[in-house]
């Protein structure tokens, strides 16, 4: 049985994405595991042709090569061709693509522009391996937990060499791809040199490389905050989802993008652990968990379960602070139109004698949690 990940391998990053070779898969697979090779494929447009549908492939293939407006450059996905097809296929200098037949066609197999695979015997038939080090591939595919880190680093490599491209216009000059190059082990710039050439259709000239670039502080290796993550969003979607536009928001006020890799802007995730690893060292702050649990009673119409659902997880994260009554109404804000009956509520009872300061009881101890939370409601009743 096909799988995705049967395909998800260093020798086919190495050959789709670094080489920029094309591939003859045979015999069948189907169309959405063939595709999962489309993550090697960065920088280019992905077109899916079924020969089986149409009686001209090889004359439609050249007139979308020869009238294409796109600045991507295009990869097609061409599948169950006839022989005379795939042989017509085979002749052309400029095609990239990735084919798939339901024939046994390795009698085809000639030179290496076309790598042909044995789907049954998992066998190359016409590229040789053992002579390539494939270390560099390995070790993506090795410390990526899931497809989109892959793709995250290969979006890397490409702006890279997009950077090198745009130095040589600019100047003709190879000076500064040593600094260009910096953020990868120079035992690997070769291989990132050689995508550039093949991506960019260029020649890279030699240039000096440094015996031992300038020492770096020794970068701290950073903790995987992610069972935190997922504790905090799986607990309550509904505080979860409040969790997550305040997270961004406090990107967008005190982390400067710079120091961000493009997966830590997007993925909130991958922020979080950014965040708990270079901002909230000890913990989510104070001032922030008080302005979460405001953001979540939002989407709750009794605020005793939202407060109750805020405190498990505030527990579950193991903080070293409480939150107390006089926290919560010195960070609620005066009320403005629109505001939900909750909200309401908290402004009613700021302007009434401020009460003593109480620490949240921890449900550890869920007698005196309970007690609590019971007079909080019977002093909410009050209020209405």
């Amino acid at each position: 049985m096909d799988t995705s990940d049967d395909l998800i391998t260093a020798e086919f990053l190495h050959l789709l994405f670094f080489e920029q070779k094309n591939l003859v898969i045979f015999p069948y697979i189907d169309l959405k595991h063939l595709r999962s090779l489309d993550l090697f494929t960065v920088g280019f447009e992905t077109v899916d042709i079924d020969s089986t549908v149409i009686h001209n492939l090889n004359e439609i293939i050249e007139y979308e090569e020869n009238n294409s407006y796109s600045q991507l450059q295009t990869i097609y996905f061409v599948l169950n061709p006839s022989i005379e097809e795939l042989e017509k296929l085979l002749d052309s200098t400029r095609l990239r693509c990735v084919i798939n037949s339901k024939e046994n066609v390795e009698g085809l197999a000639n030179g290496d522009q076309f790598v042909f695979y044995n789907k049954k015997t998992k066998e190359f038939l016409n590229y040789d391996f053992e002579s390539r080090d494939l270390s560099f591939e390995k070790g993506i595919i090795r410390s990526s937990p899931n497809t989109q880190v892959i793709m995250d680093e290969l979006l890397k490599i490409r702006s890279v060499s997009s950077k090198i491209f745009a130095e040589l216009n600019l100047s003709s000059s190879p000076d500064k791809f040593p600094e260009i190059l910096d953020k990868f082990d120079q035992i690997y710039w070769n291989k990132i040199l050689r995508f550039t050439e093949l991506y960019c259709q260029i020649e890279i000239p030699d240039f000096h490389r440094p015996v031992q670039l300038p020492k770096k502080k020794k970068a701290t290796k950073e903790i995987d905050y992610s069972a935190e993550y997922e504790s905090i969003i799986k607990t309550n979607r509904k505080i979860g989802r409040s969790f997550i536009q305040l997270v961004h928001d406090f990107r967008y006020d005190k982390v400067n993008p710079a120091n961000l890799e493009v997966g830590q802007l997007y993925y909130p995730q991958k922020l979080y652990n950014y965040l708990r690893n270079h901002h909230w060292k000890k913990g989510i702050p104070k001032e922030f968990a008080i302005n979460w649990f405001k953001k979540a009673t939002k989407d709750f119409s009794n605020p005793g379960e939202a407060l109750l659902e805020f405190q498990v997880i505030l527990n579950k994260l193991q903080l070293t602070y409480t939150i107390n009554d006089t926290d919560l109404e010195r960070k609620i804000e005066p009320e403005k139109k629109g505001e939900n009956q909750s909200e309401k509520l908290v402004s009613i009872s700021n302007r009434k004698k401020q009460p003593k300061s109480h620490a949240i009881p921890s449900t550890d101890n869920f007698p005196e949690f309970k007690k609590w939370l019971l007079s909080k409601l019977s002093e909410l009743e009050k209020i209405v």
